[in-house]
């Protein structure tokens, strides 16, 4: 037998395994899509947590010191008057 006759007997084998890989690809991809939107919502998911805890954090402990020191520094600018006619 000649090599060519060796080709021809590979070449059933070839497609199996071109269909194989196809598919594989196929899935490989559809898990990297998953796997990403699942790391993209873990993210926002934990970034909205930390806000959360740390707004009520600031909100709680923190803001009526900055609130107060916000309006005293307001009440210390003068304001124009309009003027009268």
């Amino acid at each position: 037998m000649s090599l060519n006759n060796y080709l021809r007997f590979l070449e059933p084998i070839q497609d199996q395994l071109s269909g194989f890989y196809s598919v594989a690809t196929l899935i490989i991809g559809f898990i990297i899509v998953l796997w990403f939107l699942n790391f993209l919502f873990s993210l926002i998911y934990r970034i909205y947590s930390l806000g959360k805890s740390l707004g009520s954090i600031y909100r709680n402990y923190i803001h009526r010191y900055i609130r107060s020191f916000f309006i005293y520094s307001i009440k210390l600018i003068p304001r124009k008057k309009p003027a009268l006619r």
